[in-house]
């Protein structure tokens, strides 16, 4: 009896002191006082931030990798949440994926793997970076991507990555290609630099920028007195003249206002 007496004692007494704690906020500012004690002591022995690594940048800028990298050259490297870094890396529009990792004593390494911009998409007048997956990357600063092709349509960009991959398959004609419009959500229209409009059919897409390549290659057909090439029709090429002659292309990045 005395032996449960001294234990039951006992457990009250622990229990009345962890309540204490815990309550009190003494048990918080104890584990707030320990962790701060530990990345000090980790700082003095040489494990802080002396350098950041990064590798894969493209088109992020430094500014948006500073608001997402909340690290002070000298915090200790153990103070550094990686889990949380990576996700908010992973927020950015222009990062697919990402690596964070601390290399021992004093280097934090990210490496990112950015998303490919694949074409511009045009809605509204307003232009967007768009990826492979449809993603918007980014709607500023977009003098760097002015050679991609320009897409219009609502779903245009869901259906681009097989039309850039024809237009790559014939790179001299692909080259000549300024902006592609999504038709009818079944076909594209393509739009020269030279003025001049293609019209595509809904099925055998790439034999049809195939045999109209070959046109050019055996009787330079787009450079001829032409406004418009339509490509519907499977056995022939149906070629509509221009009343006079074609206006000479002026290289400029701008918003396709005829289509």
């Amino acid at each position: 009896m005395k032996r449960l007496g001294l234990t039951s004692l006992l457990l009250m007494v622990g229990g009345g002191g962890l309540y204490y704690a815990d309550h009190s906020g003494w048990w918080g500012r104890f584990q707030v006082d320990m962790t701060e004690n530990f990345h000090t002591t980790m700082e003095d022995k040489g494990f802080s931030v002396a350098n950041l690594l990064i590798e894969g940048r493209v088109n992020l800028t430094r500014e948006q990798l500073k608001s997402v990298l909340d690290v002070d050259r000298g915090q200790s490297i153990f103070e550094v949440d990686l889990v949380t870094m990576k996700s908010r890396l992973e927020s950015l529009s222009w990062v697919e994926s990402a690596v964070v990792e601390r290399h021992l004593p004093d280097t934090l390494y990210v490496r990112v793997n950015e998303r490919v911009p694949l074409v511009l998409w045009q809605r509204k007048n307003k232009l967007s970076v768009v990826d492979a997956q449809g993603k918007i990357l980014t709607d500023n600063n977009l003098s760097k991507f002015k050679n991609l092709l320009i897409v219009v349509g609502e779903d245009a960009p869901r259906f681009a990555p097989e039309l850039v991959a024809m237009l790559e398959a014939e790179q001299d004609f692909g080259s000549r290609v300024e902006s592609a419009k999504w038709i009818g959500d079944r076909r594209w229209d393509l739009y020269l630099k030279n003025g001049v409009e293609v019209r595509l059919p809904e099925e055998d897409m790439g034999q049809a920028i195939k045999r109209l390549a070959d046109a050019q290659r055996e009787a330079q057909l787009m450079d001829r007195d032409v406004s418009a090439i339509d490509l519907r029709d499977p056995l022939r090429i149906v070629v509509q003249t221009a009343p006079g002659r074609a206006e000479e292309y002026q290289a400029s990045f701008r918003i396709q206002k005829k289509i």
